[in-house]
């Protein structure tokens, strides 16, 4: 005689929730990676004795059609050197900011840069923000 269990084990599983779960998380990493913006490098700077404070600046710059100026005063080429030195006789800690239009030959931004530079003064290039 056959005896037949009345409890049969059923190899079945429901996916319905745990699809649900992975949703879930997955809703959530991407929730939580968008608001998270780390460095990519961690980095600590070791800090300074003195600080920098930049007392004055001298600009000085080229025009499209290569008219040279210090500050608003318009000079030429070949007395641009001297003006310069005499500028930076009355202020010799001071700093001299070279801007030039954007479409001026970079040769004659870096003669300009070079001419500061013989005059051993601290050059820094004006950039715009756009």
């Amino acid at each position: 005689m056959a005896i037949k269990s009345r409890n049969k084990v059923r190899a079945e599983f429901s996916m319905s929730s745990m699809t649900d779960i992975i949703f879930l998380l997955l809703i959530f990493f991407i929730v939580t990676s968008t608001v998270v913006r780390e460095p990519a490098l961690k980095v600590i700077l070791p800090k300074g004795i003195k600080q920098n404070v930049v007392k004055k600046v001298i600009h000085i710059g080229i025009k499209e059609d290569l008219t040279y100026f210090i500050g608003e005063t318009s000079i030429s080429k070949d007395r641009l050197p001297s003006e310069l030195a005499n500028v930076l006789k009355d202020n010799p800690e001071s700093t001299v900011s070279v801007a030039a239009d954007k479409r001026v030959e970079y040769d004659k931004v870096m003669e300009l840069v070079k001419m500061v530079d013989e005059q051993d003064a601290k050059v820094v290039l004006a950039l715009s923000k756009e």
